[in-house]
């Protein structure tokens, strides 16, 4: 009884909050902007950094790229080196960001530790997404594009 009270409660007071949606013994999180709706969930094995110049670049060779959300929205990623945990928080519309997160602290020398610094950098200054086909831009508040991951 109470999590249907605590759903129609979410459901009126926020229409645009996360929509739930119960399987068996899973819980799938999908959040909808502008019509479309967006499931965080799964493996995404493609990503996309933005360079110096704002370009998006796939991860250098030798990187082996992780980009996962669980069901809760917690998120591991990395390029190769470290393993960085986080949470994505989606807010309204489109809006979205990383929580403050962790990572292992190896050394990482190289294109794949400068793929890891822009990674860090990015994921601190996201501020909405897009849908780009079967992809997602993460975008900064000015709505350049900082990461961009497919499956």
């Amino acid at each position: 009884m109470f999590g249907k009270s605590l759903l129609l409660l979410l459901a009126m007071s926020a229409p645009l909050a996360p929509a739930l949606a119960a399987s068996s013994s899973t819980v799938t999180v999908t959040v909808q902007a502008k019509g479309e709706p967006m499931s965080w969930t799964g493996t995404w094995g493609r990503l996309e950094i933005a360079d110096a110049a704002g370009a998006l670049q796939a991860a250098p060779e030798p990187a082996k790229v992780i980009f996962e959300v669980d069901p809760q929205l917690f998120v591991s990623m990395s390029v190769g080196c470290n393993r960085i945990g986080s949470q994505l928080l989606p807010g309204e519309g489109d809006a979205v960001a990383f929580a403050p997160g962790m990572a292992t602290r190896m050394a990482c020398m190289g294109p794949v530790g400068d793929a890891e610094q822009r990674l860090l950098d990015a994921i601190t200054r996201v501020a909405r997404y897009e849908k780009r086909g079967d992809d997602v831009a993460f975008l900064d508040a000015d709505g350049h594009a900082l990461l961009l991951i497919g499956r």
